[in-house]
């Protein structure tokens, strides 16, 4: 089983509720008219890709958009929730009925911590979720450990979840890098870095072992800066526990394309975790085709390439 850990799906009446409680609609235009519906044309082009690409199942996640990624007190508590749990049953509705090509991340509604519990609740013990899916970039000052989110992170690690880390869209608040258009180009994979890092300072994966935590786009910049990592580590004790062995127990998706930086990656990285993803829709026809091809033609060996399409994300899902 080829497994995309990585794909969205966005119909058009969730993203006019954003935009109805507050979301700005300049947020939610990426991702309208990109075949991400869940209508049944869109679904059978979706299903065709994934055929041409040797794929048999995705994993569905709604970020970036979510209420979180909106500006602080721009959605109430109650429409954050509302956008939560109707995003959660639609994405239940297409498990349901296509078993064999759909699994799902659920929202939650952060920064709404109590709203948030409940969803949780919702969409593992309700919906049996993979996990929940969270954007990298939340309420007034973004970061992930801002200490009012504990109570959310400890029931994640009490259940032992899945968190999938996924950018905002925000370009972690760097203005110029917004004033010059890079939001997506280079804001998206410097998100999953800092959010990332901003773990690690915080030693969430040691505070919360139980969590097995998925990063986006091969986390960025990670892979590439961990010598530098490591060495504020053991010259300036800029971490709490080594950051090269901290991420080897992290989850990474190969939504990046480039056959040398998945090879970094599988260096630097636990190979074991790993995971084929496309970024689907913003990635289609032979482009959402090279998101699998470029792991098969990477030219690492056999098995590791087995591991990254197939083995690594069904061990990550408990999956038979």
């Amino acid at each position: 089983m080829v497994i995309d850990t990585h794909a969205h799906l966005y119909p058009a009446r969730y993203l006019d509720f954003l935009e109805s409680i507050g979301i700005d609609p300049a947020s939610t235009k990426i991702a309208r008219n990109l075949r991400a519906d869940d209508s049944e044309a869109d679904l059978r082009a979706r299903f065709q890709m994934m055929d041409d690409a040797g794929v048999d199942l995705q994993v569905l996640s709604a970020t970036p958009q979510l209420p979180m990624g909106s500006a602080p007190g721009a959605v109430s508590a109650e429409n954050a929730a509302k956008a939560a749990r109707m995003i959660n049953d639609i994405y239940a509705a297409a498990v349901s009925t296509h078993p064999d090509r759909f699994r799902a991340y659920g929202a939650i509604p952060l920064p709404f911590v109590e709203e948030s519990l409940t969803e949780i609740a919702y969409v593992l013990d309700d919906l049996k979720f993979f996990g929940v899916a969270i954007n990298t970039f939340v309420g007034a000052d973004g970061a992930l450990t801002d200490p009012a989110y504990e109570p959310v992170f400890e029931e994640l690690n009490r259940r032992g979840a899945i968190v999938y880390i996924h950018p905002a869209g925000h370009c972690a608040g760097c203005q110029t890098m917004i004033d010059h258009g890079l939001t997506w180009v280079n804001g998206a994979p410097m998100e999953d870095a800092i959010a990332t890092l901003e773990l690690l300072k915080a030693d969430y994966p040691h505070r919360f072992p139980n969590i097995r935590f998925h990063i986006a786009h091969l986390g960025g910049d990670l892979a590439f800066l961990s010598q530098r990592l490591e060495d504020n580590y053991d010259d300036w004790g800029s971490f709490a526990h080594s950051p090269r062995e901290t991420l080897k127990n992290l989850w990474f998706d190969a939504a990046n394309f480039y056959a040398p930086s998945l090879r970094m990656a599988l260096e630097t990285y636990n190979p074991d975790h790993i995971m084929g993803g496309s970024d689907y829709p913003y990635f289609q026809d032979d482009k959402y085709v090279r998101a699998f091809d470029y792991i098969r033609n990477s030219g690492v060996d056999k098995a590791t390439i087995n591991k990254v399409l197939s083995d690594n994300a069904a061990r990550l899902y408990r999956l038979d």
